[in-house]
């Protein structure tokens, strides 16, 4: 599978900032919208062509002991905070993402596995489960990434739950400009165990969450003309979708613990 390059460990790139409108769909319109993209956009890098254009994606979701991100409150819930593994790659991805009203601001950065795992050895790391991991220079500089790792000690972040799924995706130029459309399916999630980040062959998921599929159209400024032909063509009204809330919703359930609460509830679909 081609994914992001990742020959340097600690790769940068600045702070991203676009448009992404979500829409929640069925099977069948999902199924609909995938064969619009494949007849008008270009197969997306990331895709494994014999894979039915989909790739698998699992997230470490970290949070605040507060679980402010779930609440969207304070400073830490306002800005997403995870690790990100493509498939079986050996590279993992630190990524921060905000987002308002339709507008995210996203920074990303790769960091080779090893490297990353190394910070407080590779037997405690991965049961530590606790920000020993990024305390002091030495982790910092094993990282190689003094932003991410800086983020995560200043707001008390501490991993939280897994989530995996599989992602169709297609791309086109546009005016110089990349555009993307993606739908994700099949998610499931787990409780973090501690800061590692599965491989997608042996993530074994403790729920499922999410009926349906999830849409995402992504671009930069006005909504290109391919993308309002594609909403012209199917109706389907935009609609948020968070997977973490949904997924830590699910966990809860799973536990017997029922319902969060109507604050929880009302941002499952921010």
């Amino acid at each position: 599978m081609n994914q992001p390059s990742t020959q340097i460990p600690d790769q940068k790139r600045p702070t991203m900032k676009r448009i992404e409108m979500k829409f929640r769909l069925d099977d069948c319109i999902a199924d609909q919208v995938a064969q619009w993209a494949r007849e008008h956009m270009d197969v997306d890098p990331n895709c494994h062509c014999d894979d039915d254009d989909r790739y698998q994606v699992c997230n470490l979701y970290l949070d605040s002991p507060e679980l402010d991100l779930l609440r969207a409150t304070g400073r830490v819930g306002r800005t997403k905070h995870r690790i990100r593994r493509y498939g079986n790659e050996s590279s993992l991805w630190l990524e921060t993402k905000r987002k308002k009203r339709m507008v995210v601001k996203k920074r990303r950065s790769s960091v080779v596995e090893a490297d990353f795992y190394a910070c407080c050895g590779a037997a405690a790391y991965g049961a530590s489960g606790g920000l020993s991991v990024f305390r002091g220079e030495s982790a910092v500089d094993a990282v190689g990434d003094h932003w991410f790792s800086r983020r995560v000690f200043r707001r008390g972040l501490q991993p939280t739950v897994h989530i995996a799924y599989r992602r169709f995706a297609r791309t086109a130029q546009i005016d110089g400009q990349t555009v993307r459309l993606t739908i994700d399916d099949g998610m499931t999630a787990s409780p973090a165990d501690g800061w590692t980040v599965p491989h997608a062959s042996g993530f074994r998921p403790d729920v499922r969450f999410g009926n349906g599929k999830v849409l995402e159209l992504k671009f930069h400024g006005i909504l290109p003309l391919m993308f309002k032909d594609l909403l012209r063509t199917f109706t389907i009204p935009a609609s948020g979708f968070s997977k973490y809330r949904h997924a830590m919703q699910a966990l809860a359930a799973s536990r017997g613990e029922g319902s969060m609460d109507s604050q929880v509830e009302s941002l499952c679909y921010a």
